[in-house]
C-alpha cells in the first residue's frame, strides 16, 4: 500500500461527496484527520503472557487475567509472528525509535558505553566494544511524527540514552514532552509539580517496595500514601505515571494536532514485586500458593505460570492499558465531531524483548536461589537468550481500518514501527532516514500478506545480532527457516550452527521449539542462510566477540603464542601512538580502535558509573596503531584485534570477577589512558578553528581568546586532573557560547557540561 493509497483511505467516500454536490450543501466534506498514535512499550512481557495468545495456542483459560489487551486484539489483529529486535531491553528500544537493526544503531545490549573487559581470567571470549546511547544525530520516530504535524510525548521507561542518568534523555532526541536529564523532572510545569510526592513518582506502582516486597501494600487508610487505593476502581493503588498520560492527552487533545503516545512502563521487569495485595491474593488463591509472609522464593524453577507476584505485575499493566483504552473510547474527538477518540487511534501493545524465565532470589528464605517468573513454552528460552522465547513478542493493535479479531502470521519487528507509523500519519517516505524496516500497515489493514520495502519488494528475511559473551549469536530467519552462527561454541557449549525448520512450505507449525538441529541434515539450506547472514553481518561491520590470549594451560586457544605484545605507548603532540612488538611468527592486526571518554575526569562526575566511553577508528601501520586523540578526551585505550580474533588492549585491564577484579567503568582501572594532554591539545585546535570562524562573521571571541591562552598555558605543564580538567570545560563552555559549526559537533555534545 503506498503512502497515497493510506492517505485516500482516510478521506470520506466519494459518494458522501457526490450527495453534497447534488443537493446543494454548502460545507465542504472534509478528510478524516491524521489518526493518533498510541504505543505502549511494555518491558519483558512474554509471547504468551497476554491471555488471548495463551487461549489460542492452548485451546484453555490462562491463569492470567488480561482482559484489557485482549479487549484490543478482539477489536482488531493479533500478530502470532512479531519479534523484538533484541532480546534485552536497551539494543531493542534503540532500534526500534531508529527503525534499523541493532548493528546499524551500534547499541548491542544493555551494557554499553564501557571499555569491553572479560568478566573472569579463565573466560575463553571477551565482549566487543557496544554504544551505550544512539547517536543523538539519528533520526526517530519522534522527529518524522512532528514534522508530519503530530504533538509527542514519551512517558517513563528510555533505557537507551548513555550511561550519564538522564541525558540524553527523550526531550534531548525529540519528543515535544517528556522528562529532563536534570531531575527526572516532565516538562510541562501545568502538569507536573516535582514537589507533588503523589503525581510526580516517575516509577509509579511499579516503584519497589522497601525494604523487601512483602511490606509496604498500598492502602486506603494512610492519606500519606502516593499509591492510596481508589475504592472506586476496584481498590486499584494510584499510579501517577498513567495519571500524568491521561493528564497530558486530555491537555492536547484540544490543539488541533493529533499526537503520538510512547508509553513504555517499567511493568513486568523485575524486582517482581506488587503494591497491590487485593492482586496478589487473587493469584496466590488461583495458584495454590500461600500469601507470602517472607519476601523470599515463591516458587520453584519448574515451567509453568506459576508466580503470582509476576501475575499481580502483568494484572497492573494490563489494568494500566485499560486505564488508557478507556479514555480514549469514553472522550469525544475535538478534530473528529460525532466521534471518540478511539475511532481515529491506532492503538498497539508490545513487549521489548521476551519473557524472562527465572530470576534469582533478593532476600528472605533462599535468597540468591532462582525462582520461576513466567513461562514461554512452546518457544525456546527467553529473555536474555536468542532463541524464540527470547525474541517472539506479543503484538496486538486496533485502529481505523483493522478488521476486528483478526489474526496475522506474517513476521514483523519492531523496527518496522518506524515506517509504518510515516505511513500512519501520510508522511512522505524519506529514503535518507536510512531505515531497516518496513511499512507494515497494509498488513495490519489486511491489504497485503507480506512486509514490502519501499521499493515494493517483499521481505522474507530478518536479522539479529547479539555479541554478548554468553549468547554471542548472529541469527537469520527466512521464510519458515531459522539459522544460528554461535561466536563463542567454547563459552555456551553450544554447536557452531544451529538449524531450526519454525514452519512447513505451507505456513502451518513444524518446530517453533527448536528442537530440532538440523545443520547437519539440511547442508544446503544451511550453507545458503549461512551466506546469507555473514554477508549481512559484513554489511555493518557487526562486532564479534574477542578472544582471550591469556589463558594458560590446557585452557590455551590456538594461535595466543601468535599475538604481538605491546611494547611502547606515547603521544607526539595530539596524535596517540601504540606500538607493537614485531618479528616472525607474529599474528596481523586487523582491526584497530580507539576507545576514548571526554568525562573521565573525577571532577566532572560524582558517580564513576556514570562515566561513558566511544570509540573511533585507529590507523594500522608498519607495527604501530595511532589516532588523533578526539577534542576533550580525558582518556583513551587501544582495542585491537588480531588475525585470529584476540583481543590486545594498549594496556592491562583487570578482569569483572577473579583475583584482580574491579567494576570500576574505565579510569579508575587504568595506568596510562594518555591521559588529558592529547586531548586538551586537540580541543586547542578546534577552538583555534572556531576562533577563525567567529571572526569571520564578526563574532566576539574574546572569551575564546582567553579560554585558548589559558588552555596553552596549562598545556605546558605536567598533567594535573584539576588543571587539565577546568582547561577543557572552560574551552568548551567558550566555543558553545558561539555560533560556530564546531560547537555542534558530537563530540562536543556528549554530555551536558554546563555545570562542570
Amino acid at each position: 500500500m503506498t503512502i497515497e493509497n493510506t492517505m485516500q483511505a482516510h478521506v470520506l467516500t466519494t459518494a458522501a461527496a457526490l450527495l453534497a454536490a447534488l443537493f446543494g450543501a454548502t460545507s465542504t466534506v472534509q478528510a478524516t484527520p491524521q489518526p493518533n498514535i498510541v504505543h505502549i512499550l511494555t518491558d519483558d512481557l512474554g509471547w504468551q503472557d497476554i491471555a488471548c495468545y495463551y487461549r489460542a495456542l492452548h485451546g484453555e483459560e490462562s491463569v492470567y487475567e488480561t482482559p484489557h489487551m485482549d479487549r484490543i486484539a478482539q477489536n482488531g489483529k493479533r500478530f502470532m509472528q512479531a519479534y523484538s529486535p533484541a532480546p534485552t531491553c536497551a539494543p531493542s528500544r534503540a532500534a526500534y525509535m531508529a527503525g534499523q537493526y541493532t548493528t546499524h544503531t551500534g547499541v548491542l545490549h544493555v551494557m554499553g558505553g564501557r571499555p569491553a573487559r572479560i568478566y573472569h581470567p579463565s573466560h575463553a571470549y571477551i565482549d566487543p566494544y557496544y554504544s551505550g546511547r544512539l547517536s543523538l544525530e539519528t533520526p526517530i520516530i519522534a522527529d518524522v511524527l512532528k514534522e508530519a504535524g503530530y504533538i509527542t510525548a514519551h512517558f517513563q521507561k528510555w533505557h537507551f540514552g548513555g550511561r550519564s542518568k538522564g541525558f540524553p534523555g527523550p526531550l534531548d532526541y525529540g519528543f515535544d514532552f517528556s522528562w529532563s536529564w536534570e531531575g527526572l523532572h516532565y516538562n510541562d510545569p501545568e502538569l507536573y509539580d516535582p514537589t507533588d510526592k503523589k503525581t510526580a513518582d516517575y516509577e509509579g506502582i511499579w516503584r519497589p517496595m522497601s525494604p523487601d516486597r512483602v511490606t509496604g501494600f498500598a492502602s486506603s487508610y494512610d492519606p500519606k500514601d502516593p499509591y492510596a487505593l481508589d475504592a472506586n476502581d476496584d481498590d486499584r493503588p494510584f499510579d501517577s505515571v498513567v495519571d500524568l498520560s491521561l493528564r497530558w492527552m486530555d491537555k492536547i487533545k484540544d490543539q488541533g494536532k493529533p499526537f503520538f503516545v510512547n508509553f513504555c512502563p517499567s511493568f513486568v521487569h523485575g524486582p517482581f514485586s506488587t503494591r497491590d495485595r487485593k492482586r496478589l491474593a487473587h493469584y496466590c488463591e488461583k495458584m495454590g500458593i500461600p500469601f507470602p509472609t517472607d519476601p523470599g522464593r515463591i516458587t520453584d524453577t519448574a515451567p509453568g505460570f506459576s508466580n503470582p507476584y509476576y501475575a499481580a505485575m502483568l494484572d497492573s499493566l494490563d489494568w494500566q492499558v485499560g486505564q488508557i483504552l478507556s479514555y480514549l473510547e469514553t472522550t469525544d474527538d475535538p478534530r473528529n465531531p460525532g466521534h471518540k477518540l478511539i475511532d481515529n487511534t491506532y492503538f498497539m501493545v508490545s513487549s521489548d524483548n521476551g519473557g524472562l524465565e527465572q530470576s534469582p532470589i533478593r532476600n528472605g528464605k533462599d535468597k540468591g536461589k532462582g525462582e520461576r517468573v513466567t513461562d514461554n513454552t512452546p518457544l525456546r528460552g527467553g529473555k536474555l537468550k536468542i532463541f524464540e522465547g527470547g525474541i517472539r513478542v506479543p503484538f496486538i493493535i486496533q485502529g481505523p481500518g483493522i478488521e476486528p479479531g483478526s489474526v496475522s502470521e506474517t513476521m514483523i519487528n519492531l523496527i518496522d514501527m518506524f515506517p509504518t507509523y510515516m505511513a500512519m500519519a501520510g508522511a512522505e517516505s524519506k529514503l535518507d532516514l536510512d531505515l531497516d524496516g518496513c511499512n507494515v500497515l497494509p498488513v495490519m489493514l489486511g491489504e497485503a500478506s507480506d512486509a514490502q520495502f519501499a521499493d515494493g519488494t517483499a521481505r522474507d528475511t530478518l536479522f539479529w545480532h547479539y555479541p554478548s559473551v554468553m549468547p554471542s549469536s548472529s541469527i537469520i530467519r527466512k521464510g519458515g527457516w531459522k539459522l544460528r552462527l554461535n561466536h563463542a561454541p567454547e563459552v555456551n557449549r553450544l554447536p557452531r550452527v544451529m538449524l531450526y525448520q519454525l514452519y512447513n512450505d505451507d505456513g502451518t507449525v513444524c518446530d517453533i521449539a527448536e528442537a530440532n538441529n538440523l545443520a547437519d541434515s539440511q547442508p544446503a539450506i544451511r550453507d545458503a542462510l549461512l551466506a546469507d547472514l555473514n554477508a549481512w553481518i559484513a554489511k555493518y561491520n557487526a562486532p564479534k566477540p574477542y578472544k582471550n590470549a591469556h589463558l594458560q594451560g590446557d585452557k590455551r586457544l590456538a594461535g595466543s603464542d601468535q599475538v604481538p605484545a605491546v611494547v611502547k605507548l606515547q603521544s607526539v603532540q595530539n596524535r596517540v601512538e601504540l606500538h607493537l612488538e614485531a618479528g616472525a611468527g607474529k599474528s596481523k592486526v586487523v582491526e584497530a580502535k580507539l576507545l576514548f571518554t571526554t568525562n573521565g575526569s573525577k571532577l566532572l562526575q560524582n558517580n564513576p558509573h556514570q562515566e561513558e566511553w566511544f570509540d573511533i577508528s585507529a590507523e594500522i601501520k608498519q607495527g604501530m596503531v595511532s589516532a588523533v586523540a578526539p577534542p576533550g578526551m580525558t582518556h583513551g585505550i587501544f582495542f585491537l584485534r588480531d588475525q585470529n580474533d584476540f583481543l590486545i588492549t594498549s594496556e592491562p585491564l583487570p578482569s569483572y570477577a577473579g583475583p584482580d577484579k574491579t567494576h570500576a567503568v574505565g579510569v579508575d582501572m587504568i595506568q596510562d589512558g594518555y591521559a588529558y594532554r592529547p586531548g586538551l591539545l586537540s580541543l586547542i585546535n578546534l577552538a583555534a578553528s572556531a576562533q577563525q570562524h567567529a571572526q569571520k562573521d564578526g563574532q566576539n571571541v574574546a572569551a575564546l581568546d582567553q579560554a585558548i591562552q589559558s588552555a596553552e598555558r596549562v598545556v605546558q605543564t605536567p598533567v594535573e586532573e584539576a588543571s587539565y580538567a577546568l582547561a577543557m570545560r572552560t574551552l568548551r563552555k567558550a566555543i558553545k557560547s558561539l555560533d560556530v559549526p564546531q560547537a555542534s559537533l558530537p563530540v562536543m555534545n556528549q554530555f551536558k557540561t554546563e555545570k562542570w
